[in-house]
């Protein structure tokens, strides 16, 4: 009776990371896009110099409103006035939030050579639509 050898076979594992490359070249994509949406909420101005809050992770803002040096107000890059702003504003409350005005997340960002008097009928708007609490955009002076 004759038994076959052992025979010593190596096996050789091909690893294909072809896929792996695809998928982290669209991840790099993904976050450089997402990085310049995040810009274009944010117009430029000279914010107010004052220390702010110094907390490790920024929280999130749901609505990003912008008064510029002129008084003009920009959201999502349209001019609006008071009431277009208070309309959107409270769609936001009865879209998003369920009609719970103190859940909005809002990020006032206002340059520092506007006028508060806009600044401050702004947050009298907010106030009466019941919104909760508004957070004050600031730079870190150096």
């Amino acid at each position: 009776m004759k038994f076959g050898g052992i025979r010593n076979r190596e096996k050789v594992l091909i690893v294909d990371i072809t896929p792996m490359i695809d998928v982290v070249f669209l991840l790099i994509i993904f976050f450089m896009v997402a990085a310049q949406f995040a810009r274009t909420t944010r117009a430029e101005m000279d914010l107010p110099l004052e220390p702010g809050e110094q907390e490790q992770q920024a929280e999130e803002a749901g609505l990003v409103i912008n008064v510029l040096a002129d008084g003009s107000i920009i959201v999502n890059e349209q001019t609006l006035d008071l009431d277009q702003l208070e309309a959107m504003v409270r769609d936001e409350v009865q879209n998003v939030h369920g009609g719970d005005a103190k859940l909005v997340k809002l990020l006032i960002r206002s340059d520092r050579n506007n006028d508060t008097s806009r600044l401050n009928q702004i947050l009298n708007r907010l106030e009466t639509l019941g919104v909760g609490a508004a957070r004050l955009a600031t730079e870190v002076p150096r």
